[in-house]
């Protein structure tokens, strides 16, 4: 008999998030599993990659990711009182501060979304913060498994957790999926209570898949250029380091460097960014190209890939870059430093535009080396190949330190 499982997450946008998710669905054994997607709304490029042996489920919240002044309207349309009320009051929560911002919201939500009727043998939580606590408090399964993919300590900082409900909904799960060995660490440092719960099981990409959608054809993909391409993929936030990638293309360009640098990503910074650039009259030079649901001619056709963020837990686009043999500069951050073996897969540089300038400036002036970390990655073979096999055995609910 197929075992139920039930993967909840917010929507299918171009995270990494997402993608791995999709990753991880395209290679479940659809023999041994009967598979159901809750989304908290259908909205994202990437909605139309789900496996069809996947049952999508009805949206939780299907303006969750609308604005709120469109949003009022369509509620009552569809007679949604409860979500409509939820999502003033969350909108209004939300600005007394971050982390408690995420609590007072979960508040209101806990009252407005509906449990699960049905039962399943696992529910996964693939997302923080609302999935994660949905799930906890929201879903009838034998077996609760909740990811985090973030370096919590970095994301207390900032403010954006609430440590009070992260608590409970550990509290509440079997186990915590964390995709990097440190942010294990950061997690556990954080929770010691729930140490035995928190296993790795990294972020994979499908590198065939990733090969085979860089070949497809994509407008402005192709368009030529004799200089040097460099191409980011990214959400527009400050934890990106996108800024820093801007005043790194900048002093390139101060330099005469004939830099054409792509940046391919949405987020809340994009204004800044495109004005900012405007400024540095870098509007041709730096440019921003939005969401795209197949990056990868991009990425294939860069000369150099960079990552410049200031925290990741385990980076997807680096993964992907790497699958597609390109030269990358990364952060010398502490996950960047297990995806990267400096000088023979990739640089490493310090988090500053200077940093990030100097690694792009080092790739230019040493075409040899480049060549030579593209020929170290096309020889590589595949990589975290086990990580299905470890996520199975939690679905089965066998706990081998060994293999965790």
């Amino acid at each position: 008999m197929k075992k139920r499982l039930l993967f909840v997450t917010q929507y299918l946008h171009t995270g990494g998030a997402e993608k791995s998710l999709l990753t991880l669905l395209s290679e479940l054994d659809y023999d041994k599993y009967e598979v159901d997607l809750l989304l908290f709304d259908h909205s994202g490029k990437l909605f139309g990659l789900v496996p069809p042996e996947v049952r999508v489920l009805p949206p939780l919240f299907p303006s969750f990711t609308m604005p709120l002044a469109p949003s009022i309207p369509y509620l009552l349309r569809q007679r949604q009182f409860r979500l409509l009320v939820g999502k003033v009051l969350a909108a209004l929560f939300g600005r007394t501060g971050r982390g408690k911002g995420v609590g007072k919201r979960w508040a209101v939500y806990r009252h407005a979304l509906p449990k699960q009727k049905a039962y399943y043998d696992a529910a996964i939580s693939y997302l923080d913060f609302f999935c994660n606590y949905y799930v906890a408090e929201k879903v009838h399964a034998s077996r609760k498994i909740l990811y985090n993919h973030m370096d919590y300590g970095y994301s207390q900082a900032q403010g954006w957790p609430c440590p009070e409900m992260e608590r409970r909904s550990f509290g509440q799960c079997d186990y915590i999926v964390t995709v990097a060995e440190s942010a294990r660490d950061s997690l556990v440092s954080h929770f010691p209570e729930f140490s035995r719960q928190i296993k790795v099981i990294h972020n994979r990409v499908s590198e065939s898949a990733v090969r085979k959608m860089a070949q497809e054809p994509v407008p402005g993909a192709e368009e030529p250029f004799a200089g040097i391409t460099v191409v980011t993929v990214a959400r527009l936030g400050d934890e990106k380091g996108v800024r820093l990638a801007l005043e790194a293309c900048r002093i390139l360009a101060r330099e005469g460097y004939p830099v054409r640098w792509n940046l391919i990503g949405a987020g809340p910074l994009a204004g800044e960014l495109r004005e900012r650039a405007c400024e540095l009259g870098l509007a041709g030079t730096f440019r921003l190209l939005g969401e795209q649901g197949n990056p990868y001619p991009f990425m294939q056709r860069a000369d150099i890939y960079v990552q410049p963020s200031k925290t990741e837990a385990h980076c997807i686009a680096v993964e992907e870059a790497l699958a597609l043999a390109r030269p990358v500069v990364v952060t010398d951050i502490p996950s960047f430093r297990r995806q990267i073996e400096p000088g023979e897969t990739g640089l490493l540089v310090p988090v500053t535009p200077e940093g990030i300038a100097a690694g792009v400036r080092q790739l230019i002036d040493q075409p040899e080396l480049r060549a030579r970390l593209t020929r170290n990655l096309e020889q590589g073979g595949s990589r975290h190949a086990g990580e299905l096999a470890k996520f199975c055995l939690l679905l089965e609910g066998e706990l081998y330190e060994a293999a965790l």
